[in-house]
């Protein structure tokens, strides 16, 4: 088992220059895990994002509890773990993964909440990345004008989406197949431009239900694609960690990784994650 973060500790002025040769955190806080450049906090987001030093990061990619599931309260008040369980990659796609999932807290807000709250995370992560830095923040169709709202309304500047081709989704009859997830694209003020011209669909298989995790867990390999949109290294930020798909991608192309989670047990998870499935690879050119 890996340690437990430590017990909150009142916060005091500490100088700016304090933190210059800790760029992966604030001293007050022990992580849960940390190695190789990879840095993960057990807790509650915002009390951690609060608790970071300004302009410690050069990207964020993150996955946030989606508080949707459905057209009506009902739907939306249901665990995660019934909502969001998804399909098999069987041919019919009518067989429903075998594996059971844990569930996870955070997704049962109405759109109001939802769009206040993620106001929040999404400024405090802005302070915590430099300017210049890219965000790139999951969601789906029903949330995506409220996540748009909310990244900026924490002062991010909205650039575009990005479509994930999941190849597989809930059939609906009579109605046009579910298979798509958006990724938002926004920064941190002005950013450098790249050569080419990316491609914003992207077409990765979700995982498969044998080596699934989390319940709404997300590829490496697609995660790996969205990195390659940037200059260089750097050290990504996750707010919302889950099972530790963006830190083991940032560490399989050499980023550092700054990931946090409020349930203990994909924090290790995620920690065994990084211990086996770290290799080095190459991003596409």
């Amino acid at each position: 088992m890996y340690r437990r973060c430590a017990e909150s500790v009142p916060r005091r002025t500490v100088p700016k220059d304090a933190y210059a040769s800790r760029p992966l955190g604030d001293y007050r806080m022990k992580p849960y895990y940390e190695q190789s450049g990879v840095t993960i906090y057990h807790g509650e987001t915002l009390d951690v994002l609060r608790r970071l030093p300004t302009s410690c990061a050069d990207a964020m990619v993150t996955d946030p509890p989606y508080s949707s599931g459905g057209m009506f309260r009902a739907d939306r008040v249901k665990a995660p773990d019934e909502k969001y369980r998804g399909w098999s990659h069987a041919p019919d796609e009518t067989r429903k993964p075998s594996a059971q999932y844990g569930s996870f807290g955070g997704d049962n807000k109405d759109q109001r909440s939802f769009l206040m709250w993620s106001s929040l995370w999404t400024s405090e992560s802005l302070r915590v990345c430099r300017t210049g830095a890219q965000a790139f923040c999951f969601t789906d169709w029903r949330q995506f004008p409220a996540m748009s709202d909310a990244l900026q309304f924490g002062g991010w500047t909205w650039r575009g989406a990005l479509v994930w081709d999941k190849g597989v989704g809930r059939p609906n009859r009579g109605q046009f197949r579910n298979h798509m997830e958006y990724i938002l694209w926004a920064s941190h003020g002005a950013i450098e431009k790249v050569d080419g011209y990316p491609n914003a669909l992207i077409n990765v298989p979700t995982v498969s239900h044998t080596q699934r995790e989390h319940v709404t867990q997300k590829p490496t390999e697609l995660l790996r694609r969205i990195f390659s949109l940037y200059l260089s290294d750097g050290v990504m930020l996750d707010p919302f960690m889950g099972s530790g798909s963006t830190v083991v991608a940032s560490a399989q192309i050499g980023w550092k990784a700054i990931g946090i989670e409020i349930e203990e047990r994909y924090c290790e998870v995620a920690a065994k994650r990084l211990s086996q499935e770290v290799l080095p690879l190459e991003l596409p050119a």
